[in-house]
């Protein structure tokens, strides 16, 4: 029997799947934002997006087998065991008590990115029949084969770890990667820059943070060995992802005001020069600790700044409210923060609540 937690312990070999993972999310953001979600790695299967109905029951599950290759696959008895281990985990989340919606339905997907070539025996005077799964045709359901595909697929499938009935819910899917992991970053770069724009500042930050929550998820051991959806501690939620994106979207729109209105704020709080040229460190810093539960004293600043809306009524401009705000939290709580730090978190947390657009 391998344990569940092998995977786990294959650490940084996995980057591909992580990599597939952001690839997948940020390939049909718009479409699986609309649902309640849930990303799971190393958990049945290298990974699967989940989804919950308004009860919280799982709908539909699409785990990934996901394998980098030199070669093309073709229909030998090493992509045939991978799809018969593909099939047990079809009968795994049956088994899975998760509570699940009267029409739930799952898919199990090999994912690579390399050209598949699906075909049917050789035999004298017969025709082989191909399919193959490529840029031109990136999906190709099980089901949707010949009879004589599947019936040469099947045939190599060893018979002791076969679902048969599980074979309609495997699909194959080929993904644009080329084979270096520098090639895998860039393209997901691209894929960030197409979804945020100018809206965030950093995307090679935004791919990293993502890659981040995952290796966590990854990297976390299933408790006593066992596999459970219901296990939080193995989730990247849709709560979370948004979070981060939320962050680099936020950061960007505090440093945009920064530099809009930095000369008027710097006199003001006399900021120096020195702490002036570092502001971007300090205002994505900031994000960082409002987000950490050790962080106490930028949390209460970002409550402070959140809930004292009543001196927004007192000012005609932004500086003069962020530096009464300043003014105020230093009076009150006498931070042990430096003045520079207390003034960052003070302007990054203004911009948040009021939901500007600077």
């Amino acid at each position: 029997m391998v344990s569940s937690n092998s995977g786990v312990e294959g650490g940084s070999g996995y980057a591909f799947q992580r990599c597939c993972v952001v690839f997948l999310l940020f390939n049909d953001y718009k479409k699986i934002n609309l649902e309640n979600y849930f990303i799971c790695l190393e958990h049945h299967e290298d990974f699967l997006f989940a989804f919950l109905d308004e009860n919280r029951h799982l709908k539909q599950i699409d785990t990934y087998q996901a394998k980098k290759s030199r070669d093309d696959w073709k229909t030998d008895l090493g992509l045939c065991e991978i799809i018969g281990k593909m099939t047990a985990v079809g009968k795994e989340l049956l088994k899975d008590p998760h509570d699940k919606s009267n029409d739930y339905q799952h898919t199990l997907n090999f994912l690579t990115n390399r050209n598949i070539l699906l075909t049917s025996k050789q035999g004298k005077g017969i025709k082989q029949v191909k399919v193959k799964v490529q840029v031109s045709n990136r999906r190709e359901k099980y089901s949707d084969l010949t009879d004589t595909i599947k019936a040469n697929i099947e045939s190599r499938i060893c018979q002791s770890i076969l679902e048969s009935t599980q074979l309609e819910n495997v699909h194959f899917q080929y993904i644009d990667f080329a084979q270096s992991y520098e090639s895998w970053q860039r393209a997901l770069k691209g894929l960030s820059l197409e979804h945020f724009g100018q809206k965030v500042n950093d995307h090679e930050a935004v791919i990293s943070s993502l890659m981040r929550l995952l290796e966590d998820a990854e990297q976390t051991y299933n408790n006593d060995n066992k596999v459970l959806l219901s296990d939080s501690r193995k989730r990247v939620t849709k709560e979370k992802i948004n979070e981060t994106f939320n962050m680099f979207t936020e950061n960007k729109k505090s440093f945009d005001f920064w530099r809009q209105h930095s000369e008027q704020i710097s006199r003001k709080l006399k900021l120096k020069l020195p702490i002036q040229r570092r502001a971007k460190e300090l205002i994505e810093n900031c994000f960082d600790y409002f987000k950490d539960m050790q962080q106490v004293e930028y949390r209460k600043i970002y409550k402070f700044v959140e809930t004292r809306t009543d001196i927004d009524k007192q000012h005609v401009n932004d500086t003069d409210c962020i530096v009464d705000l300043y003014h105020c939290y230093q009076s009150e709580f006498r931070p042990r923060l430096d003045d520079h730090m207390v003034s960052f978190a003070v302007i990054a947390a203004y911009v948040e609540t009021r939901g500007m657009h600077a």
